[in-house]
């Protein structure tokens, strides 16, 4: 499934991850890195537009890390979420760097962190004790 997304106002630029062929192509299009590329036609998740994913790992489940090359991207235009990942089908694509395996380890783990919040200390799920399980309760 797919939702589609308009911009409107102030356009929204999504950082993702791509991977690429050996050579740099993806589904017969050559990219270099710093270049900036315009698709024309309709943007949809799984079907048209530039592709890269959000979070860094879900890049692997498209490319494999052997024999593949990735990079840090910048989204913008039109934009179309998969839902069943972070693939994002965007109408702008710029590359920005080439990133090696552990580059998007680190990225993943960046990502992770960032989206963590810290717990409330008030919160009534909490852990106790040796081997306390948070918010345990019942028989």
């Amino acid at each position: 499934m797919t939702r589609k997304k308009k911009t409107e106002a102030a356009e929204e630029i999504v950082t993702a991850y791509k991977g690429f062929n050996q050579d740099l192509t993806c589904r017969g299009y050559q990219f270099e890195i710093g270049g900036t590329y315009k698709h024309e036609g309709d943007v949809e998740a799984c079907a048209s537009g530039f592709h890269a994913c959000e979070y860094p790992l879900d890049v692997l489940g498209y490319y494999r890390p052997a024999g593949s090359r990735f990079a840090l991207v910048e989204q913008s235009g039109d934009l179309s979420r998969h839902d069943g990942d972070s693939k994002v089908a965007s109408r702008k694509i710029s590359i920005k760097a080439e990133l090696t395996i552990a580059g998007l380890v680190k990225a993943a783990i960046e990502y992770t962190a960032s989206r963590c919040k810290p717990v409330d200390p008030e919160s009534p799920a909490s852990s106790t004790g040796d081997r306390g399980a948070a918010s345990s309760t019942g028989d």
